[in-house]
């Protein structure tokens, strides 16, 4: 009996193969043929990373001479209490720059980059201090600031209108 039941499989299935195409193609669970030469790998989707301050400065100090060191902003360095606060930046660091003044912190070491969740805020940031430096008049200083996307570069008015220049080709802005 069993013989007869493989014997049964095999004819229906030579069967099915022989008979007529239907007017509906069958679905296909096998891969498409192709041929190694032909056949183009698809690159995997490069992660998508947050962008951090630290890692924009350091590619700042890579193409700027005057750069001399960077420091991560954390809690405890934050003078102003924003790193991570809502509408704020989510990451900052202090660029030293030897054209500033040796051994300050922020805006006063040279450049800050500042890292948001968003355009708009790191817009919002720029206009604020803008704003109250406009108001205050030169005694408290100017910056230059720089935006791309939602990083801002604030470079110390105390560095040359030169060194801004290099500081706003190397960003991109």
């Amino acid at each position: 009996m069993r013989k007869h039941l493989v014997a049964l499989g095999v004819a229906a299935t030579v069967l099915v193969g022989c008979s007529a195409p239907s007017t509906q193609p069958a679905a296909s669970t096998a891969a498409p043929e192709t041929t190694a030469a032909s056949a183009t790998p698809t690159p995997a989707p490069a992660p998508t990373q947050a962008l951090d301050a630290t890692a924009v400065a350091t590619e700042l100090k890579a193409k700027i001479s005057s750069v001399t060191g960077i420091t991560t902003v954390t809690e405890e360095l934050d003078s102003n209490k924003l790193l991570g606060r809502p509408n704020q930046y989510t990451s900052a660091a202090w660029i030293a720059d030897a054209g500033a003044t040796p051994g300050e912190t922020g805006i006063d070491s040279g450049a800050v980059v500042e890292v948001f969740a968003n355009e708009a805020d790191a817009a919002a940031r720029s206009e604020y201090i803008q704003g109250i430096l406009q108001k205050a008049g030169p005694a408290f200083g100017t910056e230059w600031h720089h935006q791309k996307g939602k990083v801002l570069l604030r470079v110390s008015g105390v560095l040359s209108p030169s060194v801004n220049d290099l500081y706003k080709a190397a960003f991109g802005s």
